[in-house]
């Protein structure tokens, strides 16, 4: 007991220094999904806070290829939107807030001298916490409001599964090539049944998919297959949600008719429509980054009228979806023309070219996440987004100057000097 005592008052004693404060906020700060007002979210507040530290110590710093990217982004998209007649405003906002959040993320991946694997051990812890404490909260939470799909801190289980979708691929990844991090593995999924999340059993399916495949030959392979399809149909029978969610869109797409579909459903399909025609109209150029919400007004009508939906409790749907397309993959294909997913799909193909140990478990942590989230969310700068695009493009820059040492590792220095 004297020697608990004692560790907790060394603890307790235990001065931060600026750099593991800065490390420690970083992590914290992609889990702070949570809306203080409108789409402002908490852990704006953190990153905002923590670049204004690292430009006062002089580690803000931005490479020459992340900038010549993002002042090309910003071109290409003027030319949309002179062709398109989007407010260039709008393009304005986008570009500062996707400038300010990978800036700040990739600086701090690179500034304090730790491994990609020891930022998503860190990550992991936190995320873990996040899921315990979901499970501790959920049976008064439950009581309170009526939902039993857990949600920890945030307003829904999507924004969970966003944030903590990662650190389960980690987890079993890790338990799969040397048995750790089974518990934590389990717990994680017991999270995950809990928030009875669509996109949280798909993120699992595809960590799966990506852990075991790889290992499975002949009729292991086959086994598998027969094994995921009843699991799918077991997920199908148990969960309530799912089902609504399936039939609702297999009914909605069978009779090409939203009028009596979920809010879900019909921002999924309407966002589909309206992605669908602004592309034809500009299939090359798009209609400029920031542009999407115009092509939504200008489209979304032609599907139902507006006073209908508004009349059925669709007006919160279309103001959560009416800028962000519900889909990355579908804004960038309305905003960018068919350049936008050629580049998405390019980037998530090739940085997932690596092999051997880490670099295999980083890509098998981060890939299902960025698949969920391109394809179910369209914002392009929220907390967590440009963590994890820094970490897997990063692990495939280190992968790749591993296999040719000859070749600096231009724009990803290895060390740095502390702050």
């Amino acid at each position: 007991m004297a020697c608990l005592v004692t560790g907790i008052r060394a603890a307790l004693n235990r001065q931060i220094g600026i750099e593991e404060y800065l490390i420690w906020s970083t992590v914290m700060a992609v889990l702070m999904f949570v809306s203080l007002r409108g789409s402002f979210q908490a852990g704006y507040i953190i990153v905002l806070l923590n670049a204004l530290v690292l430009l006062i110590f002089d580690h803000l710093a931005i490479h020459r290829n992340h900038m010549a990217a993002i002042l090309a982004l910003a071109g290409f998209s003027v030319i949309g939107a002179d062709l398109a007649g989007t407010p260039f405003t709008a393009i304005i906002a986008q570009i500062v807030g996707i400038t300010i959040m990978s800036v700040y993320f990739l600086c701090a991946l690179t500034s304090f001298g730790l491994s990609l694997t020891r930022w998503m051990e860190l990550y992991m812890r936190v995320a873990f916490a996040m899921a315990l404490f979901g499970l501790v909260t959920w049976p008064v939470v439950t009581l309170l409001s009526g939902d039993a799909r857990l949600r920890a801190i945030y307003s829904e289980p999507s924004f969970f599964i966003y944030v903590t979708l990662p650190a389960v691929g980690y987890c079993v990844n890790c338990y799969v090539t040397n048995r750790r991090y089974g518990l934590e593995s389990l717990i994680f999924l017991a999270s995950y049944i809990l928030a009875d999340s669509s996109l949280g059993f798909l993120g699992l399916l595809l960590i799966g998919l990506l852990a075991y495949g790889p290992r499975l030959k002949g009729r292991q392979l086959v086994g598998a297959m027969a094994s995921a399809c009843i699991l799918l149909v077991g997920v199908y029978a148990a969960s309530a949600n799912v089902r609504f969610r399936v039939n609702d869109l297999a009914k909605a797409v069978v009779n090409q008719d939203l009028s009596q579909s979920g809010a879900t459903t019909f921002a999924f399909l309407s966002n589909i429509y309206v992605t669908s025609q602004s592309f034809l109209a500009h299939p090359l150029t798009g209609i400029g980054i920031g542009g999407y919400a115009n092509a939504y007004d200008k489209y979304v009508g032609n599907i139902t009228d507006t006073a209908e939906m508004i009349g059925q409790g669709y007006l919160t749907s279309l103001q959560l979806n009416r800028d962000d397309a519900a889909s990355m993959f579908l804004r960038t294909t309305a905003e960018l023309g068919i350049l936008g997913p050629l580049l998405l799909l390019a980037f998530l193909v090739v940085c997932a070219r690596v092999r051997g140990a880490p670099y295999l478990t980083i890509r098998n942590a981060l890939l299902p996440y960025l698949i969920v989230r391109m394809t179910r969310l369209g914002a392009y700068f929220t907390v967590e987004l440009y963590f994890f695009v820094g970490i897997y493009l990063l692990n495939y820059l280190n992968y790749r100057q591993a296999s040719r040492p000859s070749l600096p590792l231009s724009g990803t220095p290895i060390e740095s000097n502390p702050i």
